[in-house]
């Protein structure tokens, strides 16, 4: 981590970048709409807490990746927290180009989000869009951390509504990857809010470095070949992301230290109905299940742990729910049909996943939440503990299945 004060230094020069934008000193940018582009990134960048020291590097890495904009478009909502109000930036052939200014929002408002993807597939249509959600991320509690306006998160529930209004307004066409720029995002409560508004989501079950995706390999590729699907570019960016962490020296990192602690994967939305049904029916089996076997299902537990402490951001108990399932396999043989049945929608819907060899083999592309204790599950440690419980935070598949009542069944038998 960097010092507080080299921080503090690093957001003055980023403000100072962004009252004077290149795209100022080169002139007004193009008002005509092109709608035979391949490709448009929307990028909403939401630094309006200590992430802001990041937004540069970003900035600089989008302009040396696209020399033109003739296939591929990349906007960029911009919310910093030491100045006041909100950016527009289109990267034209190689330079940020100031669009719009927009009065102070609240980026973890999802109708921030919503009213940003409207603006950017509306101005700067194409075939396909990608959608960056950059911040902050704390898995199943959400993302896009907003200290100005509030200093709270925006729900899974509320960005799902967002998108599935924003696809509405844009004659029913939708983003077709939702990318998480944030860390813990891949968890199966987050991709099942998701599952009818796009087609593939992209995220890591870890910590998100500073640097974030990566960004010039993957907008190098992608001018190159602007015709890439969108499952090739997200299974791309699988590879390429692992890669780029994978040498502190080999490529351009905002800190040279050892980051090799990557995960991410790609998960096909369209599946998500039929996993969130074999895990409701996992759930369902394994319930009744619990109180003779529980210490079986902690083992399980900690067997399923992602990551060290330190690189699962010291305060979340999310382990790879794959690996769990696996783990309980043998208890009972109704409860290994439904393991069967679960591992069969499993594999349809993570259709790519990488991460560093350091990580283990415990790693599948989808975390789920199983702190160790009820006193975990009702922490008031931190901030987001106190905000957001997880039986009532709105999510789809916590009310759906029999989790829940699986976790209050081992509490309860863990104390007898």
């Amino acid at each position: 981590m960097i010092s507080r004060k080299i921080e503090c230094v690093l957001c003055v020069l980023v403000a100072a970048a962004l009252v004077i934008p290149m795209g100022v000193l080169a002139g007004p940018p193009s008002t005509k709409v092109k709608a035979d582009k391949e490709w448009t990134l929307l990028m909403y960048w939401d630094a309006d807490n200590s992430l802001e020291f990041c937004t540069e590097f970003a900035l600089s890495k989008w302009e040396q990746s696209l020399p033109t904009n003739e296939k591929v478009n990349i906007v960029a909502l911009i919310d910093i927290l030491s100045m006041d109000g909100v950016w527009i930036y289109d990267i034209v052939d190689g330079e940020r180009r100031l669009v719009d200014t927009w009065p102070e929002l609240n980026t973890s408002d999802p109708e921030s989000l919503e009213d940003f993807v409207v603006y950017g597939m509306g101005k700067f249509p194409a075939r396909k869009t990608m959608l960056v959600v950059q911040d902050h991320g704390y898995g199943w509690r959400g993302t896009c951390q907003d200290e100005t306006n509030g200093d709270t998160l925006m729900p899974v529930d509320g960005l799902a509504d967002a998108l599935r209004d924003a696809k509405a307004q844009s004659k029913g066409k939708s983003v077709d990857i939702v990318a998480f720029d944030a860390c813990q995002m891949a968890t199966i409560e987050v991709a099942y809010e998701l599952r009818d508004v796009a087609p593939y989501m992209l995220a890591s079950q870890s910590m998100v470095p500073f640097d974030g995706l990566p960004y010039e390999m993957l907008i190098g590729k992608l001018w190159e070949n602007p015709g890439m699907s969108p499952a090739e570019l997200a299974s791309m960016i699988v590879h390429d992301y692992v890669e780029y962490y994978s040498d502190k020296w080999a490529y351009d990192h905002l800190m040279t230290y050892a980051q090799d602690f990557a995960t991410i994967a790609v998960v096909d939305l369209a599946q998500m109905a039929a996993l969130g049904s074999a895990f409701c029916e996992f759930t369902e089996v394994l319930l009744p299940l619990v109180d003779d076997n529980s210490v079986a299902i902690g083992q399980a537990r900690g067997a399923a742990q992602v990551t060290k402490w330190a690189n699962s951001a010291g305060y979340e108990w999310m382990p790879d729910v794959q690996a769990f399932v696996e783990g309980v396999k043998g208890l009972d043989a109704g409860l290994d049909t439904a393991i069967a049945a679960w591992e069969s929608a499993f594999d349809s819907a993570v259709i790519a996943e990488s991460h560093s060899r350091k990580m283990g083999t415990n790693i599948h592309g989808l975390n789920f939440w199983f702190p160790p204790s009820a006193s975990h599950y009702y922490s008031q440690s931190w901030i987001w503990a106190r905000q957001f419980v997880y039986d009532s935070v709105g999510l789809d598949l916590v009310s759906e299945s029999a989790w829940v009542d699986c976790l209050m069944e081992y509490y309860g038998s863990c104390e007898d």
